[in-house]
């Protein structure tokens, strides 16, 4: 494996490492995404459940007179 590396050209290596740390990025997005009690439900229910927990939000806000 370590041969692989030596025969690389300096731009070869720079994208090896830039693919790895795009790689890594994703692997840490997706980490956190599902490590949010919120996203846990699955993704419909979610933004359902969130347009009707703003509605509600806005129905329970004292209105002010005119």
């Amino acid at each position: 494996m370590l041969e692989l590396f030596q025969q690389l050209s300096d731009d070869q290596t720079a994208l090896l490492g830039c693919g790895a740390a795009m790689l890594g990025a994703m692997f840490m997005l997706t980490l956190s995404f599902h490590a949010n009690p919120k996203n846990r439900k699955s993704l419909p229910e979610a933004s359902t459940n969130g347009q009707q927990e703003s509605e509600n939000l806005d129905e329970n806000r004292p209105r002010r007179a005119a």
